[in-house]
């Protein structure tokens, strides 16, 4: 169940994103929430709370919770902050350690001047193959950490960092919008066939972009539905403001556009995020580059190109993903196999980004559709 826990709506989908989904009934957690809660008051105190109780948990060789709290701790700290990576080289300490869910293999997929970190998560007897990313911020280690959801399906599952995302961006591999790039690599790194996809977060519109280019994909999953990056900027935003942002953008108005983020970003920590953070996937430098740079994360033009069965999954008050875009997505698949919807409400749970607090509704989801 995903619950309130601050006058935050990003902290709250963080805590609910980092503990509700694995350790509502767990007494260790909840016993600590409830110390850390009343010390989140922004971006600084989030991490001096988390990075406490992540040594605390260390030392009692907790290693899943440290790992959690590590993750949390790291979430806001600036790319120029030291503490960051060594939070990150924390959190993954600590995840291997107490990992234990899966017999597993790891990789590294050599891709262009660097690698692809991956994860093979072995089933016995298994005759099929599921491949598993992230999106905008989500670690491999995050998504290793929800397949216990998916244990016992007929599936081997390769969860890996693409290009942006955990160790592939720490080791130099930027953000990028043509995900069929990293999938063919992983594909025939492994030799394999026949695929299917799962995406989270933004990696939802990187499952359709992959889909629509490589065709040794048989199904693929949207958790959640993702039509375009610039949604995750607008929603917050008043209609106004974006408008006005749109209209500067097109005029090339770039020291405006710049000007105006910078206000923005000083009194609101989502927003700072959401910029910091791209700039980091992407290497841009600025808010109007950023910009130019999310226009190219979009499914317009190629929904008619996605010829395989999809799994289109969304939330009601998803904060980055507006509802509406459900329709327009079913609508652009006009020569998809099967499409199969499924809508998350308050009433059923599951109602916030990628069914935060309620993970297993998605999940369940999953395996009916694979």
């Amino acid at each position: 169940m995903f619950k309130s826990y601050v006058n935050n709506e990003q902290f709250n989908l963080q805590i609910n994103r980092f503990i509700n989904d694995y350790y509502q009934e767990d007494d260790r957690a909840q016993a600590d929430l409830e110390k850390m809660i009343p010390k989140l008051k922004d971006t600084h105190s989030w991490y001096e709370a988390w990075l406490n109780f992540a040594k605390k948990r260390e030392d009692s060789k907790d290693f899943d919770l440290a790992s959690v709290y590590y993750q949390a701790a790291e979430f806001y700290l600036a790319t120029t902050d030291p503490n960051k990576e060594k939070m990150y080289r924390k959190y993954r300490e600590m995840f291997y350690k107490g990992f234990h869910d899966f017999d597993y293999e790891s990789y590294k997929i050599p891709y262009e001047d660097s690698y692809l970190p991956a994860v093979k998560l072995l089933t016995p007897g298994a005759t099929k193959t599921l491949l598993v990313f992230g999106g905008y911020d989500s670690y491999m280690e995050e998504m290793l950490k929800m397949m216990r959801f998916m244990k016992g399906i007929d599936y081997n599952i390769i969860v890996f960092d693409g290009p942006g995302q955990g160790t592939a961006l720490k080791n130099g591999l930027k953000f990028i919008h043509n995900w069929e790039k990293p999938i063919s690599t992983v594909i025939d790194y492994f030799k394999l066939d026949r695929v299917s996809l799962v995406g989270a977060s933004w990696g939802g519109y990187l499952a359709m972009r992959a889909a629509a280019f490589e065709k040794r994909i048989d199904k693929v999953v949207a958790f959640n539905i993702f039509y375009c990056g610039l949604d995750a900027l607008k929603m917050g935003m008043s209609e106004e403001t974006y408008q006005s942002i749109v209209q500067l953008v097109d005029r090339n108005e770039v020291d405006q556009v710049n000007s105006l983020f910078e206000q923005m970003m000083t009194h609101n920590i989502d927003l700072h995020w959401k910029i910091t953070k791209g700039m980091e996937n992407t290497g841009v430098a600025t808010p109007f580059d950023l910009i130019k740079n999310f226009e190219k994360h979009t499914m317009q033009g190629f929904g008619a190109f996605i010829n395989q069965d999809v799994l289109l999954l969304a939330g009601e008050d998803d904060q980055y993903v507006p509802i509406s875009r459900l329709a327009q997505i079913q609508q652009e698949l006009i020569n998809a196999a099967s499409i199969t919807t499924k809508v998350f409400t308050k009433e059923t749970g599951g109602e916030q980004h990628c069914q935060a607090g309620h993970r297993e509704l998605a999940f369940n989801e999953m395996k009916k559709f694979l």
